[in-house]
């Protein structure tokens, strides 16, 4: 069989790993690149190595696509979230596949009207949420929607990652509220965090679909001198089944964590990177589902689907806008970032676990000041972004 043909946009970062991906699998023939800078010293090398394969490289989304477009079968974007939505929009009115980093969208807004026009044109467009790729997150999650935790109650969720003043400062859109005159809200919860939430949202729901938030109430605080949004966040969400508890920051220690509690009136399952476990109630051994994953899956999904060979991707579209509609819902809850002194960060990873095992807020447990509200997400939500003073 013929290989799909395929064009990235994005070549460093995490547009490097997507386009070595691209280069190497059988079932894909890399057409071209895009890096709107290509010259710069961080990028100059990544694009060298690309036209070294071979493949050119353009300047402009729009230029590689008026030349190329018609000969390809999808685009990958690794770009700069607020540039997710225009550029997905542009390949689908194009006839083109998309397979795009996550999260889908910034705006949830425009994460529907790629959805929508993603079915209306018969397309397919695929989000880097590789969690969802991963076996066992699929086996737990056909055991949950199998009823093996029976009804669910709760869902909680901690993320503690470590994240430095370079790293904020790396380009100048990282960290900010709006780049390009676009929002972009770099903060824990639309880039890191992101994952986690798609992949509670997925475990927060017996039916197929992702569960679909109703309801959020938030709080959001900055402790990195150097940027305009959230580091570290609290959230509790109405899932409609069950109740989503949600912790997440970059300023915890050298101690990374990323994990999942999903309760139900039948027990309880443990989700992490690596392995999801189910304890029973009345069972003495868990239940352990451990198969190795595969992180090109993303793309191998993709090309199936696009070749007809399967009719599902691992995270459309449809089901990943509602990550972001859980970030845009909880910042229309917070209202405001909360600043706190940098050595207010010194154990807190501490206070997260301590959070996390109360379901509480912070500001419930320590009497932080802060008046959030919980607010409803109906289907006529929208949110329109946060005033940048």
């Amino acid at each position: 069989m013929e290989p799909v043909r395929a064009a990235v946009v994005g070549t460093s970062g995490i547009g490097g790993y997507h386009r070595k991906i691209m280069h190497e699998l059988e079932d894909v023939e890399l057409v071209a690149a895009v890096e709107k800078y290509p010259e710069r010293e961080k990028v100059a090398p990544a694009v060298a190595e690309v036209r070294e394969w071979g493949v050119p490289v353009y300047d402009d989304i729009v230029a590689m696509l008026d030349e190329v477009g018609d000969s390809l079968d999808y685009v990958t974007l690794a770009v700069p979230h607020h540039w997710h939505a225009p550029y997905a929009i542009e390949c689908l009115n194009r006839g083109l596949h998309v397979l795009v980093e996550k999260p889908v969208t910034v705006l949830a807004q425009d994460g529907w009207e790629v959805a929508r026009l993603a079915e209306e044109k018969g397309l397919h467009v695929a989000v880097d949420f590789q969690y969802t790729s991963f076996p066992h997150s699929h086996r737990l999650k056909e055991f949950i929607a199998d009823g093996g935790l029976g009804e669910l109650r709760e869902v909680v969720g901690v993320m503690q990652w470590k994240r430095t003043d370079e790293y904020y400062s790396r380009g100048h859109w990282t960290g900010k509220r709006y780049a390009d005159e676009l929002p972009v809200w770099d903060g824990v919860m639309m880039n890191q965090a992101v994952h986690l939430m798609n992949t509670a949202l997925q475990m927060g729901s017996r039916v197929e679909d992702h569960a679909y938030p109703r309801s959020v109430q938030a709080e959001l605080y900055q402790a990195h001198p150097n940027i305009e949004v959230e580091d570290l966040a609290a959230l509790r969400a109405d899932l409609g089944e069950a109740t989503l508890h949600f912790y997440c920051t970059t300023n915890c220690g050298d101690s990374y964590r990323t994990d999942l509690d999903i309760f139900g009136t039948k027990g309880r399952a443990s989700w992490d990177t690596g392995k999801a476990v189910v304890h029973l109630d009345g069972e003495e051994e868990p239940i352990v589902f451990d198969d190795p994953t595969d992180r090109d899956e993303i793309h191998k999904n993709l090309i199936a689907a696009i070749r007809g060979e399967k009719s599902t991707l691992h995270a459309p579209a449809s089901e990943a806008v509602k990550a972001t509609l859980l970030i845009d819902g909880a910042y229309a809850s917070a209202g405001k970032i909360q600043k706190v002194p940098w050595t207010d960060m010194t154990g807190i990873n501490w206070l997260i676990d301590y959070a996390a095992a109360q379901r509480k807020l912070f500001s419930e447990l320590l009497g932080w000041p802060y008046a959030s509200e919980a607010v409803e997400i109906t289907e006529s939500f929208r949110f329109d972004g946060l005033s940048d003073d």
